[in-house]
């Protein structure tokens, strides 16, 4: 029970972060009358890269170790799961243009799976499953404007999987 009261807790204030976040762009995009297009485009790409951010699993969530590398698309992650249920959004983020590049590389490693497990890449609205079985998987996407990100979803899952984003 505490634990569902917390997370509903903790999902109000994301959306109250988020719309404070909508709410000051506006009033940045307002005080920028003499701003030029770009100063402007900036502001919005700079406020929806962090309410982007505000989707990931937090570290302190998270059933594994994530260490970001150069931004919150690419790093590594490595979880031994034991019989979880959920989900974690591990990697990704809302931009118009990714400052380092749009090309990404994953490599994905399952082993000694149990149990119902899909990872895949939410590309804007689109859903592209990448594993949900034991293997090694090698991907390489092209990050549109928008939102994108890698996702875990399990089911009673244990297992052990280790991600690397470059």
């Amino acid at each position: 029970m505490k634990t569902l009261l917390r997370t509903s807790i903790i999902n109000k204030l994301i959306k109250i972060k988020k719309v404070l976040l909508i709410l000051i762009t506006i009033i940045s995009i307002t005080l920028c009358v003499g701003c030029s297009k770009d100063d402007i485009l900036n502001t919005y790409d700079k406020t929806n890269r962090i309410i982007g951010d505000l989707n990931l699993t937090r570290d302190y969530r998270l059933k594994g170790n994530r260490s970001f590398g150069i931004d919150h698309y690419v790093g590594s992650y490595k979880v031994e799961y034991k019989n979880f249920k959920g989900k974690e959004i591990v990697f990704g983020g809302t931009t118009i243009e990714r400052v380092n590049g749009n090309i990404i590389h994953i490599n994905l490693e399952i082993t000694n799976s149990k149990g119902n497990i899909k990872i895949y890449m939410m590309l804007k609205n689109k859903k592209e499953i990448l594993a949900t079985s034991d293997g090694s998987y090698k991907y390489e996407f092209n990050i549109k404007d928008g939102s994108n990100y890698l996702m875990i979803k399990t089911e009673n899952y244990s297992g052990n999987i280790k991600i690397d984003i470059e």
